[in-house]
């Protein structure tokens, strides 16, 4: 299977590069995929939204590392990275990541991304061997696909309720490929209120019940929701981005770490907005 592989690459010639996975746009919704099964929406114009790049401006704050902000047009609409009008792209897309880091040359990868490019960050980080560092924000490990309605689910699924199933099992899916941790590290940002936060506390679990597994979590103990815990403190997630790039420790002053590499945002960290 030949899956498209797109996005916009800053080259600056690094042999660092941060490949961000784009979270869902607000304008993307139950209405709109509505729209793209009549047929009353063209696909250029729903590609175009995708060139609508998260966390831009990363870019023109970090001058070191090369970036690579890669779309998720699948489905029509969205494709968590995974899927494709029911059909799994897992293999063929990890396939295209490597080509893409090895045609360039970096000793250094560092996923990021948010909701579901969180999800995708944290699947290709553990299955994909060039990967070095990974930054999981509120990852949306339920594959949440309810908002965009029975339109949808036909374009993501083709209405095939065992392929929805078998998509909607991380842990299980997870378990079709082979898992990398060595030389890695991997950071995750959510919160106590997140609809996530249950599920990437149980994968963490797992995982670590691996010595060789390097994770760090960053739970952020407020009364925030999904999308303000992103929208309500690009400071500190900015603050997060500039400790992995440069390998340093998560200061006392900022996290509290309550054991194994658990964290709890303190009081500065909150108002870090």
């Amino acid at each position: 299977m030949d899956i498209r592989f797109e996005g916009k690459h800053i080259n600056k010639g690094s042999d660092t590069v941060i490949i961000v996975f784009q979270g869902a746009f607000t304008k993307l919704n139950k209405d709109y995929a509505d729209q793209i099964v009549a047929g009353t929406v063209t696909q250029e114009s729903v590609k175009a939204e995708h060139s609508r790049y998260h966390f831009y401006k990363l870019s023109e704050q970090f001058s070191e590392p090369d970036f690579f902000f890669i779309e998720d047009y699948y489905s029509h609409l969205y494709g968590w990275y995974m899927f494709d009008h029911g059909n799994l792209i897992i293999q063929e897309f990890n396939n295209k990541l490597s080509e893409f880091i090895c045609k360039h040359n970096y000793k250094e990868v560092i996923l990021i991304g948010s909701s579901k490019g969180g999800v995708a960050s944290i699947l290709y980080g553990l299955i994909n061997p060039y990967v070095t560092k990974i930054f999981g924000m509120v990852p949306d490990l339920n594959i949440s696909t309810a908002p965009y309605g029975e339109s949808g689910k036909k374009l993501f699924f083709n209405n095939d309720t065992n392929f929805e199933d078998n998509v909607k099992d991380f842990s299980s899916l997870l378990s079709n490929y082979p898992v990398t941790i060595e030389n890695k590290k991997f950071y995750y940002y959510t919160g106590i209120r997140d609809y996530g936060f249950r599920q990437l506390i149980e994968l963490n679990k797992y995982l670590c019940k691996d010595d060789r597994y390097d994770s760090h979590l960053i739970i952020m103990p407020t009364a925030d929701t999904h999308s303000p815990l992103l929208k309500g403190h690009i400071n500190l997630i900015t603050h997060i981005v500039d400790t992995v790039i440069h390998d340093r420790p998560l200061e006392d002053e900022l996290f509290l770490d309550v054991g194994r590499q658990v964290y709890l945002s303190t009081y500065p960290a909150i108002a870090k907005k």
